[in-house]
C-alpha cells in the first residue's frame, strides 16, 4: 500500500502533463487558409510540344516574351513582361517548368531591384493551349496578399526561334543574368 499511495502522486503528474501536451498540439493546428490564387490548379496537363509556349505574346499584364531557359532543355522556360506603370515601364521576370500544356512558375517585378522601389514575388501557373494561340492562369504574392488571373494570346505560332541576341532593350534576355520569376497581372485594375 504505500508504495501505490507514493506512485498515485507521479501517475497524477504524468496525466496531467499528457492531456496538457494534447491541448496544446489541438491549439498550434492552423486554421484553414481561404480559397486564393495560391491554392486553385491547374487542369490536368496535355501532351504539347515545348515550343508552342514560346514567343511574343500579348497579354493582361502588358508584352510577355517566353524563351527556353537552357539550352537542349526546352521544357525550361522563363520569359519576361512589361507594361506601363504610371508613365514608367514596369519589367518583371519569370521562370519555371512545362509539364505538357502546365507551366509552374516563380515571379518577381521588378526584375531588377531598385532603390525605393517595392519588390513583388510570388508564384503561379499557366495552361496553354496546345496549338500555341492562348494561355490562361493564377498568380499570388509570396505573402499572399495579392492575387489574380493571367491571360495572353497571340495571332499565329511562331515557326523560327529569335534571332540570337534580340531581347528586351537591346541585351539578350536569359544571357548570364539569374532568372527571375514573373508578377502576376493587375487585380481590379490595380497596377503596381
Amino acid at each position: 500500500m504505500i508504495r501505490s499511495a507514493a506512485l498515485r502522486p507521479l501517475f497524477l503528474a504524468a496525466a496531467l502533463a499528457a492531456l496538457a501536451a494534447s491541448a496544446s498540439s489541438r491549439q498550434s493546428t492552423p486554421p484553414p487558409q481561404p480559397a486564393g490564387a495560391w491554392n486553385a490548379q491547374p487542369p490536368q496537363s496535355q501532351p504539347m510540344d515545348p515550343r508552342a509556349a514560346t514567343g511574343l505574346w500579348k497579354s493582361t499584364f502588358g508584352a510577355v516574351k517566353i524563351e527556353p531557359s537552357e539550352p537542349g532543355v526546352p521544357t525550361s522556360v522563363h520569359g519576361a513582361w512589361t507594361y506601363d506603370n504610371q508613365g514608367a515601364q514596369a519589367v518583371g521576370y519569370f521562370g519555371g517548368t512545362l509539364d505538357g500544356n502546365v507551366l509552374r512558375l516563380t515571379w518577381r517585378e521588378p526584375g531588377q531591384p531598385m532603390a525605393g522601389a517595392p519588390l513583388l514575388e510570388g508564384e503561379g501557373w499557366l495552361v496553354f493551349d496546345p496549338n500555341g494561340s492562348r494561355f490562361t492562369g493564377r498568380w499570388w504574392t509570396n505573402n499572399r496578399d495579392r492575387q489574380g488571373d493571367w491571360s495572353g494570346w497571340r495571332n499565329a505560332q511562331p515557326t523560327t526561334p529569335p534571332p540570337p541576341g534580340g531581347g528586351y532593350g537591346g541585351a539578350a534576355y536569359g544571357s548570364p543574368q539569374p532568372t527571375y520569376p514573373p508578377p502576376p497581372p493587375p487585380s481590379g485594375g490595380v497596377r503596381y
